[in-house]
């Protein structure tokens, strides 16, 4: 059903829809990639190459959920594939998110990958075309 914000009294219905086509193409992604990518980056660079569709009642949303559908479905999924392209481009742009829950759980994340102890033995590297002894 409809999730908006107490403030708003009106929704962009293709925010929904592009989400719903970044969760599709997310599940076919290889774990490891995905991991890396940021959904409000593919999403946002989806959402700004996309016409918005506002609604304000049940009617406006069922109207512009089906013209959404109807008319905008493959430019939605074109949208989608081109953001994951840009944006596995540079998988580790530094980017600073604008919520605080998105901070706290970056930042959280950043903890702990330097809590972790890495170990490097320069024994096990040796330079492309040079023989191991």
């Amino acid at each position: 059903m409809i999730q908006t914000n107490s403030q708003n009294k009106y929704i962009n219905i293709m925010e929904e829809m592009v989400a719903k086509e970044v969760n599709r193409k997310m599940r076919l992604l290889p774990q490891k990639l995905a991991k890396y990518i940021k959904r409000a980056d593919i999403e946002t660079y989806a959402l700004n190459r996309l016409p918005p569709l506002y609604a304000c009642s049940q009617e406006g949303w069922q109207f512009q959920i089906k013209k959404a559908e109807k008319d905008y479905k493959q430019t939605i999924a074109v949208a989608v594939n081109r953001a994951l392209i840009a944006v596995q481009r540079d998988l580790l742009k530094k980017s600073t998110p604008l919520f605080s829950d998105e901070t706290n759980k970056a930042s959280s994340k950043t903890q702990e990958s330097t809590n972790q102890n890495y170990s490097w033995h320069h024994s096990r590297y040796y330079r492309l075309g040079c023989a191991r002894s």
